[in-house]
Formats: structure tokens, C-alpha cells, sequence
């Protein structure tokens, strides 16, 4: 039988063009807390070439597998083959579906069908930033696209972990939105970036509609905010175009969210007395979150 696509998927890309800002922690903790509270079917989409996010779920040994197999976004963009990293291959055959390439992490017992999944990155997407071929280029826009659209009869909300720049896989990321989640520290450079993004987006004459904007303060002190941490969150809060676009709640700075080379999974995961408050902190992200995405 073939799956119906829902009236409405929301598709949540997790960008700033600044790095450093935690995106890819915001994507795998805050996304896996919605499937927990909302109880929704989520698939997160590793979209960035360096594959942070799916360095820090999966082990070395398990993404081997999923790369040898072809079971990566890079399916999604393009067939397998033997071309360079100049050209792209094409096909008239459909993408995969999700389910040919997903990596399942957690199932809802008493709705199993309700999962939370990943599509696994890939270094190979490297080659789209040194391509300049838009022909060649809207092929694989549009394979991703479509590829994107047969994921939202499988599942309730996905989650794009881009890159931090104004990419071709910013691009096709931004095409297939209906909502950005801006990570922002409570720094002046992170606002900047922030700034460059929304002058971006509107600034694209192909993006329309244009995907809703939110925002969320990442990495805030929870013994009180220095002088700049303040009157930057003051600021943000304040601004006529950004406050009320930015989330009440905060994701805090914490040791749980540290990337460790020792450690492949989820923070609320690791054993340490944070646990109960963090997992506290990111319901009520999830919860503010799942309500301006309609879930």
C-alpha cells in the first residue's frame, strides 16, 4: 500500500551561518525530545558534509556499514556510480525511500510505527561545493526534494542538521523548510550570523514561501548571565524582528552536551546528576517548539 503524504509535515532546518552555535546538538537533543513529549514520528535528515550529527549517534563500526551499503543522503541526492567529483550522476528512477536508508533509533511502544529516525551524512557531499554546474545542480535539488516529500508520509516532523554557510545544501535545505531553528549564543558574532541569515532568506527570490524563522538561545549559563551574555539576550529580546521569533525557553550551557570521543548517543542518555534537570530544560524547549510547529 501506498503511504498518503499528511496535510501537513512540519520540516525543521537547523542553521546559522555562524558555526559554533551548537546546531547539531540542538538538532539530535531537542528533536529527540519532541518524539518523547509529542509522541510524533521524527526523522532527522544529516545534511552537512562534515556529518557531526551522525558522528556523535552512531558508532564507527554501525555507519560502516550504512556507507558500504549506500544507506546514506547521498542516495537521496544522487544513484549510486562511478562518477567524479565533478559530475552527477542521474537516473530516471525514483530516490529511495526513507525506509531504504534510515537508521532507527527509538519506536513508540504503544504506537510503533510512531519512530525516531535518521537519514546518516556523508563526506561525498563535499563535491557540491566545488561544482558550479546549476544544471547539473537543480538535478540533485530536485531528487532531495523529492526524496523529502515521500519522508512525510512515513513520518509527523523531520529535522534537516545543515551547514553553517550559504551552500548549495543550504539551498536545497531552505527549498524543502517550512521552519528555520536558529541556534544563537549569547554573543555578538552569533547574532550577526543571525542577521546574514534572515538578509539571506529574503533576499532569495526563488524561496517562496518563505520558511518561518525561530529562534533559540543555546548555551546560557544557568548561575546567572556576565554583563555581555545579558545584554545580548536583552538585545535579541528586544528586537523588533528577532523577539518575538526568539523561543522563552533556553538551552543551557551544560558538560552533558560536550561532544566526547568516547561517547556516541544522546545527552539525557549519559549517567551524571544533570540528567533530571536537562531532561526537564529540553521538554520545555520541546513543548515551545512543538506548539509554533503545530504538532
Amino acid at each position: 500500500m501506498v503511504k498518503k503524504a499528511k496535510s501537513f509535515v512540519p520540516v525543521v532546518a537547523v542553521l546559522n551561518m555562524k558555526g559554533g552555535v551548537g546546531k547539531t546538538t540542538i538538532c539530535s537533543n531537542v528533536s529527540l525530545s519532541v518524539f518523547e513529549n509529542k509522541e510524533v514520528g521524527t526523522l532527522l535528515i544529516d545534511l552537512d558534509p562534515q556529518f557531526n550529527l551522525t558522528q556523535g549517534l552512531l558508532k564507527r563500526a554501525d555507519y560502516d556499514k550504512y556507507k558500504a551499503a549506500s544507506k546514506t543522503i547521498f542516495s537521496a541526492m544522487e544513484p549510486r556510480s562511478e562518477v567524479g567529483l565533478f559530475d552527477v550522476a542521474t537516473s530516471t528512477q525514483p530516490p529511495p525511500k526513507s525506509e531504504d536508508l534510515r537508521h532507527s533509533f527509538f519506536y513508540l511502544t504503544d504506537m510503533p510505527s510512531k519512530e525516531f529516525d535518521i537519514i546518516p551524512g556523508d563526506f561525498q557531499l563535499v563535491k557540491y561545493s566545488l561544482m558550479d554546474d546549476n544544471a547539473k545542480l537543480k538535478g540533485v535539488k530536485d531528487r532531495f526534494l523529492k526524496f523529502l516529500r515521500q519522508c512525510k508520509s512515513s513520518y509527523d516532523t523531520i529535522f534537516i542538521d545543515c551547514n553553517p554557510s550559504s551552500s548549495f545544501l543550504t539551498l536545497c535545505a531552505l527549498h524543502a523548510a517550512t521552519h528555520i531553528l536558529v541556534p544563537v549564543r549569547p554573543d555578538r558574532f552569533s547574532i550577526l550570523g543571525l542577521e546574514i541569515l534572515s538578509e539571506f532568506i529574503d533576499q532569495l527570490p526563488t524561496l517562496s514561501p518563505k520558511p518561518q524563522l525561530l529562534i533559540l538561545l543555546n548555551g546560557v549559563s544557568r548561575g546567572g548571565r556576565d554583563a555581555v551574555a545579558a545584554s545580548v539576550e536583552a538585545e535579541l529580546r528586544a528586537h523588533p524582528r528577532f523577539g518575538p521569533r526568539t523561543l522563552k525557553a533556553l538551552m543551557p550551557q551544560s558538560e552533558a552536551f560536550r561532544a566526547r570521543t568516547d561517547y556516541t548517543g544522546f545527552a539525557i542518555d549519559r549517567k551524571g546528576r544533570w540528567q533530571k534537570q536537562i531532561g526537564a530544560e529540553l521538554t520545555a524547549i520541546a513543548n515551545e517548539l512543538a506548539g509554533k510547529l503545530g504538532l
